[in-house]
């Protein structure tokens, strides 16, 4: 279990060096700090947590912009100093030494792609900095990579100046800490060459790089982790597909998807989560249903990849957006059938292979539930997810409704879906020149881009995975396409012909 926190947040050792805070003020600073995060070690050790990623913790901005807190630590301002708000070298290194004593590994984010607002250094430096730009289309490389996001001064990594000094910076904190990884900060948002170089000094100093790509799209993501040189990347496919389907209405075909779409990358790559500080906390996600954000957070520990929650989901606080989703750590709320809960799924997880390192394959897919077969080396694992108010029987195997169950089927032979070509045919009459095209989540399917759809009438080899798909028309005029209405639809590689 890999733990995330933002040290302001979590709790105050040492109020020696809190500076102004305000504990009424969501935000304004509240005084957590490194001595505060060490206090707590023991209990993210009896959770099961064996990895502890830290929010920044180099010296930042700490005056609001505007009306927007600073105590996050995004708003880089020395990327080679601590900050002074959450302790010393000496407390840092305390940190470090009490939390190998306990198997606990540290992850240090890392800010690369901006700076403070009002960074003197865009006075004073200006060629470091890319030129004053907005983001107007998120399609675009060159946009994503010189823009300033949220208004942030973008730097140039292609300055060799500016690559130096966050070079330097990157092995004085390798050399500090002795860090399991480094949490890239806004990858998209960077040259590819910049986060492979980085990532190649990191590796040679035994480090990895965790990168994120805030991209729902498998494609997109994996392409953008092979050009950038990641070790690993954070799972946003997979948390929309949670998200979803735990918490709205989506087919549980999507988390079904999302999965089969990923299947060829090994499962360590993924850093998988159901909410972090950018996106709400998954109870309110759920509105309130505990039910749905326990089922979404019970999947995260039994599916593939390296399951990381967010401080504070002992308890399951709500917080839909900025700053109600970045609450303090509330220790007064912890609850001891709670965190049983968390410890009893990441020991499951921990003393399985299958669950740590199987494979999967979907064995069983219906409106309201879906069961994968896990296996690695000798072991197998059945992971079923019944959302629905009914029993179902897999293989003769009863599951009971409203559950997320780990079933161990011994020699029970699992149910298979087999690949094979799926035609598709279709009785809707169009006019002269335009034409269907069935477009999906796949390569096979053209990833989503119309151009590269299967036409209709036609025929697709699918593999023995799930599909989401839309039918859209070309249109012979040159209109933009017209996307069929509603949600994605979905078929399972099993052949035959799809009427449309």
């Amino acid at each position: 279990m890999i733990y995330f926190l933002l040290v302001d947040r979590f709790y105050n050792g040492n109020p020696a060096n809190d500076g102004a805070i305000d504990l009424a003020d969501p935000q304004a600073f509240h005084g957590g700090d490194l001595a505060g995060v060490t206090a707590k070690l023991d209990n993210l050790k009896e959770i099961g947590v064996d990895t502890l990623w830290l929010g920044p913790i180099t010296q930042m901005r700490t005056e609001k912009f505007f009306q927007w807190g600073a105590y996050h630590g995004y708003w880089l301002h020395d990327p080679m100093a601590l900050e002074p708000r959450f302790g010393t070298l000496e407390e840092l290194a305390t940190l470090r030494r009490e939390a190998d004593a306990r198997g606990i590994r540290l992850v240090l984010d890392t800010v690369y792609n901006h700076l403070a607002p009002d960074h003197g250094f865009v006075q004073h430096h200006p060629e470091w900095f890319h030129g004053p730009s907005k983001i107007v289309d998120w399609n675009d490389p060159a946009q994503l990579q010189q823009g300033w996001v949220h208004g942030l001064p973008d730097l140039d990594q292609d300055n060799r100046e500016v690559r130096g000094w966050l070079e330097a910076a990157t092995d004085l904190w390798i050399e500090r800490v002795g860090p399991a990884a480094l949490r890239l900060d806004a990858v998209r948002h960077m040259s590819p060459e910049f986060v492979r170089a980085m990532g190649a000094e990191a590796r040679s100093l035994g480090v990895e790089t965790w990168g994120e790509i805030f991209d729902g799209n498998v494609a997109t993501v994996l392409d953008t982790r092979e050009k950038a040189g990641l070790d690993a990347v954070f799972d946003y496919p997979l948390y929309y597909a949670l998200k979803d389907t735990a918490c709205g209405d989506a087919p549980l075909a999507q988390l079904a998807a999302a999965l089969d779409r990923s299947d060829h990358v090994p499962g360590h790559t993924w850093l998988t989560f159901v909410d972090n500080h950018d996106t709400p906390r998954i109870l309110s996600a759920c509105n309130g249903d505990a039910w749905g954000a326990e089922a979404a957070i019970a999947l995260l520990f039994a599916l593939r990849g390296r399951p990381v929650i967010t401080w504070g989901t002992e308890y399951l606080p709500l917080g839909a957006e900025e700053p109600d989703n970045r609450a303090d750590m509330r220790w007064d709320s912890l609850g001891v059938d709670r965190l049983a809960w968390l410890a009893s799924l990441a020991r499951q997880r921990r003393e399985s292979p299958s669950l740590s390192h199987g494979d999967s394959r979907v064995i069983a897919l219906g409106e309201h539930h879906v069961a994968w077969e896990r296996t690695h080396g000798g072991e197998r694992r059945w992971v079923l997810y019944n959302e629905g108010a009914e029993s179902i029987d897999i293989a003769g195997v009863h599951f009971d409704p409203r559950t997320v169950t780990v079933y161990d089927p011994g020699t029970l032979p699992a149910p298979r879906v087999h690949g094979g070509t799926v035609r598709f045919k279709s009785s809707k009459k169009l006019p002269p020149g335009d034409r269907l095209v069935v477009v999906g989540d796949a390569p096979e399917l053209g990833s989503w881009d119309p151009a590269h759809g299967v036409p209709v009438p036609g025929k697709v080899t699918l593999e023995d995975e799930v599909y989401l798909y839309k039918t859209v028309v070309l249109h012979a005029d040159g209109r933009p396409p017209t996307w069929s209405e509603g949600g994605n639809r979905w078929i399972v590689g099993g052949g035959g012909v799809l009427r449309l």
